[in-house]
C-alpha cells in the first residue's frame, strides 16, 4: 500500500503550484476564445483534480497507489505530447521553450521519485 510520503509530496505540491499558476495565466489571457478558455481550463482542472485527490487520500491515510499512477501517467503523457509540440514548433521563442522544457523534465523527475518503490532491507 502506497501512502503519502516524502517521495510523493513534492510531485503533489509541484502539480498544484504549476497548474494554479497556469489557471491564472489562462484567466488573464483576453485573447482566448471561449472554446480556447474552456479547453485550457479543462486541462488545468484535470491536473488539479488528480493532485488534490492524491493529497486528500494521502492525508486520510488511504492507499494512493491507483490515484498516483493516474496522476503520473497523465503528467508524463501530457508533457510528452505538449512539450514535444512546443520544442518542435518554430512559433515559440527560445526562452519559452527553455521554461517549458524545465517544467517537463521537473515533472518527469518528480514522477520518477514518487512512483519509485522503496528499498526494503
Amino acid at each position: 500500500m502506497k501512502q503519502l510520503s516524502w517521495r510523493v509530496l513534492p510531485l503533489v505540491i509541484w502539480t498544484l503550484a504549476v497548474w494554479v499558476s497556469r489557471a491564472r495565466n489562462v484567466l488573464a489571457n483576453n485573447e482566448l476564445t471561449s472554446w480556447g478558455l474552456i479547453g485550457r481550463l479543462a486541462v488545468v482542472g484535470i491536473f488539479l483534480l488528480f493532485g488534490l485527490a492524491v493529497l486528500v487520500q494521502g492525508i486520510r491515510r488511504r492507499n494512493i497507489q491507483r490515484l498516483l499512477g493516474i496522476l503520473a501517467a497523465w503528467s508524463i503523457g501530457y508533457w510528452l505530447i505538449r512539450g514535444g509540440d512546443i520544442l518542435l514548433d518554430s512559433q515559440w521563442s527560445t526562452g519559452f521553450k527553455a521554461v517549458h522544457t524545465s517544467l517537463m523534465f521537473g515533472t518527469f523527475a518528480l514522477v520518477a521519485l514518487a512512483i519509485r518503490k522503496p528499498n526494503f532491507r
